[in-house]
């Protein structure tokens, strides 16, 4: 075997060594947790081998209330369609942990036309020594009631001495899809599987099942979500979300378990230029930062959620109709 790849086989084995590491801080009880925070700069290094272990989204994870219109980059991270075929762009950055140097830019472009949905991006994260680089596209179809599609990312990863893999030197590939159906109510009912086939370098983070319910009546939404592990190896993570809209403003707050932690996000909308923000706190990591900034036509509605010439969610009052024609005598 030539030096270098031995020395390829050695990092390989020293960043998943350094991941299950952070993994098992992650899960770790307070009691154990509390000497690592007088160690910051070993956590830092261990976080800048890896993105959040429990989190349920990575390279396009995209800051966005529950119950809101899709955008580009969750349309590639989870597979599940926008019902509107409108075209859309989203470029977003994510600061994982307070860790300078741990940061993900992605840009990503979303079109419909009739039934058929389609998007593609790009992201980048980490620096070259030790990040890597993913491109992913997504093509589905989606009605008003229901929708489903399918997505592909492949990485590769910026290190010099990659390991080799079937795919090439530090590459890896992830195929997976997701559907949503409308349950009547104001209820609409979302299934993503992300990595249902992967090959090559192993993904950063392992996505398991995600399956969610969403509830929407005015200004109002609700969104829970199970996320299990992928080949149910590991308990699975819950989380909560609830938003409330005024004018063109939108508020949430949700919650996860498995470490528990808390993120407060805020959207705003002015005609097609959308910005949202979220500051998850983690209790050993520390806090991410979401941004993002979307380009596309104003939803139907405050949420996003109706779009022109649909009845409005439920609970919501009917649009006016057109005045009554006066009749001559």
């Amino acid at each position: 075997m030539s030096p270098r790849a031995r020395g390829g086989r050695a990092a390989c084995a020293a960043r998943v060594r350094a991941r299950a590491r952070v993994r098992a801080l992650a899960r770790a009880p307070a009691r154990v947790r509390a000497p690592v925070r007088a160690v910051p700069g070993s956590l830092a290094a261990l976080a800048m081998l890896l993105l959040p272990a429990a989190a349920p989204a990575q390279d396009f994870a995209s800051p966005a209330p529950p119950a809101a219109a899709v955008t580009p980059a969750a349309f590639l991270e989870r597979g599940l369609p926008d019902r509107r075929a409108a075209f859309a762009a989203e470029a977003l950055v994510t600061r994982w942990y307070e860790v300078p140097d741990l940061a993900t830019r992605a840009v990503a472009l979303a079109a419909g036309w009739r039934s058929v949905r389609a998007a593609a991006g790009i992201s980048r994260t980490g620096e070259p020594e030790l990040g890597w680089t993913t491109g992913a596209v997504a093509l589905g179809v989606a009605t008003r009631g229901a929708g489903g599609a399918l997505r592909a990312a492949a990485r590769r990863d910026g290190a010099p001495g990659a390991l080799e893999a079937a795919l090439g030197p530090g590459a890896g590939l992830e195929v997976g899809g997701g559907a949503w159906v409308e349950a009547g109510a104001g209820i609409t009912l979302s299934a993503s599987a992300p990595q249902i086939f992967t090959r090559g370098v192993s993904p950063p983070l392992e996505r398991g099942l995600e399956i969610g319910a969403s509830w929407v009546m005015d200004d109002l939404s609700l969104r829970l979500t199970r996320v299990s592990a992928r080949g149910g190896a590991g308990a699975a993570q819950h989380e909560a979300g609830l938003a409330l809209s005024a004018g063109p403003a939108t508020v949430w707050l949700e919650a996860r378990d498995l470490p528990a932690r808390g993120t407060l996000g805020l959207a705003a909308r002015v005609g097609a230029l959308a910005v949202a923000g979220t500051v998850e706190s983690h209790p050993v990591l520390g806090e991410t930062v979401r941004l993002s900034l979307v380009l596309s036509p104003p939803p139907g509605d405050r949420l996003g959620f109706a779009e022109p010439g649909r009845a409005p969610p439920h609970g919501s009052p009917p649009s006016p109709g057109p005045p009554p024609r006066s009749v001559p005598p």
